[in-house]
């Protein structure tokens, strides 16, 4: 029963893998052949990034940054999303249900490939595939700790060492493929030290697999910028800090030095900038993250004019977190205007809600469809995630030096002066929080960032403006945005900020019962 079980599992999951090499498909493998050759566990591995590319979803990256402060819902919004944006989910809620079980699908198939190598091959391996094992293996240890931590930032509260240790504080932690296991909730203390420990593993396991710009496969360098990353959330600030400076100090990678390479970042998926990326091309599509943002009614098809029909608008308080001069400004927003052409084409921007169209509105431009990734000369808003990034390393250097009284300007000012924007004389917390919050704009975040700095959540002023029938006289002065959800404001401990646990996960665990996150319904 157990091994079909198995099968069943495994077919599941590698039909996912694409196969752009000459090999059997990897969805056409029977079970029993899953460890006999490299070749098979090869698709495996191809299987495992599948895994973790559906659980770095829209659901899972753009949701809490939805949550928070970055935009409103336009008037006639589509209601996708709705019920996080206006903070009405509960623990039936569907979309945060998939984020738990992509991350548990996919912890349950890294699980069953490091068991695998460890203990199933049906071969016996040469010294460069003895290599090649342990480098796969070590992408499932970092691949389960990146899962770990996800899980811990969205149904987790904030770590605090006095609490860590509380039971029933982090999630269940699966740690062998056994669908029979059906763990309670761990410690939050275990959950990051097991995800330390993988960290671990994996820097042992590849050891020989330093990274290079734009990498679609996981090297030495993811898990240096996840340990840094993970240290500065379990408040480690002193070894956060010298983790970001050894992965900077490395310098594989180079912050930009210009608008034109930043938009090239965000429009054509490539940067000296860049540590990891999601593999896409014209078959193996990406998400569409911008979809919800800058999607344009004719896909880019009419040669009069851009039309931009979004759900979401970035608040006016958003906007006017970017200086005029910094280089986010033009690349991460786009305004729609009557005044002035783009391309030969004006652009203008319906509000859905009053069948009009609107001028003078801001909308959300960081991910634009990468043009290399159509298939036709419409527009599909497809382009690939970037879960590591230099610039986040140069953020937690500044925030982990600000808090254990080091060095905080030079990292914060390097980035500042690769954005366009002065240096500061003195850096304060304040500052780091205040360059976060424009640098990593819609990459999943900000929920996190407010937990670990104890603050609350205000949607700040809404973007208002003219608009007319016809995009033409006469204009009116209207409200762009609908008015449900857009005063939120919520003090810092919030329950709301920590996701509850879904309730069919609780229904299919008996033992979660009682262990649901506070203030959900039991």
């Amino acid at each position: 029963m157990k091994n079909k079980i198995y099968t069943i599992l495994f077919a599941a999951v590698v039909c996912f893998a694409s196969c752009n090499l000459d090999k059997e498909s990897p969805d056409s493998i029977p079970f029993d052949k899953a460890f006999s050759d490299m070749g098979s566990i090869e698709a495996l591995e191809r299987g495992a990034y599948s895994r973790l590319r559906t659980a770095y979803s829209i659901s899972s990256m753009i949701l809490p940054d939805l949550q928070a402060d970055y935009v409103h819902a336009i008037s006639g919004f589509s209601n996708t999303y709705g019920n996080v944006y206006q903070w009405t989910f509960s623990q039936d809620d569907g979309d945060i249900a998939t984020v738990w079980n992509d991350l548990y699908g996919g912890i349950a198939f890294y699980n069953f490939i490091i068991e695998g190598i460890d203990s199933k091959l049906g071969f016996e391996p040469t010294a460069s595939e003895r290599t090649a094992l342990n480098n796969i293996q070590g992408r499932m240890y970092l691949m389960r700790a990146l899962s770990y931590s996800l899980l811990a930032e969205r149904f987790c509260g904030d770590y605090d060492a006095a609490t860590a240790k509380n039971e029933y504080s982090g999630v269940p932690l699966v740690t062998t493929y056994d669908s029979s296991k059906k763990p309670a909730r761990a410690s939050l203390y275990d959950v990051y030290d097991k995800i330390l420990k993988d960290i671990e593993q994996a820097k042992q396991l590849l050891a020989d697999q330093n990274g290079s710009p734009n990498s679609t496969t996981l090297n030495l360098d993811c898990v240096l910028a996840l340990e840094a990353r993970v240290l500065l959330q379990t408040d480690n600030y002193p070894e956060a800090l010298k983790k970001a400076n050894d992965l900077i100090g490395k310098q594989t990678y180079t912050l930009i030095d210009s608008e034109e390479e930043l938009r090239e970042m965000w429009t054509y998926d490539r940067s000296p900038e860049t540590i990891f990326q999601f593999y896409a091309s014209k078959t193996e599509t990406a998400y569409q993250w911008g979809y919800y943002f800058y999607n344009e009614y004719n896909n880019g098809t009419d040669n009069k004019q851009y039309t931009m029909y979004p759900d979401y608008i970035p608040a006016q308080g958003c906007v006017d977190r970017y200086d005029a001069a910094d280089w986010r400004r033009t690349v991460y927003f786009l305004d729609c205007t009557t005044d002035a052409p783009v391309d030969g084409r004006f652009i203008v921007a319906i509000i859905k809600g009053q069948s009009m169209f609107a001028r003078n509105l801001t909308v959300i431009s960081k991910y634009p469809g990468n043009p290399d990734l159509r298939t036709t000369s419409a527009w599909n808003y497809y382009n690939t995630f970037k879960p590591f990034r230099l610039a986040e390393m140069y953020l937690i250097a500044a925030e982990a030096a600000v808090l254990s009284g080091g060095d905080a300007e030079t990292p914060l000012n390097e980035l500042r002066m690769h954005r366009g924007l002065p240096k500061l004389p003195a850096v304060t917390l304040a500052d780091v929080q205040e360059e976060r919050y424009r640098e990593m704009m819609m990459e999943g975040t900000r929920l996190t960032d407010l937990k670990r700095w104890g603050l609350g959540m205000t949607r700040g002023k809404a973007q208002e403006g003219e608009a007319s029938k016809t995009g033409g006289n006469p204009w009116s002065y209207i409200d762009f945005v609908t008015e449900i959800g857009s005063d939120i404001s919520k003090p810092k401990g919030d329950y709301m900020f920590v996701w509850p646990i879904p309730a069919s996960e609780i229904f299919a665990n008996q033992q979660l019962g009682g262990q649901q996150n506070p203030g959900w319904v039991r």
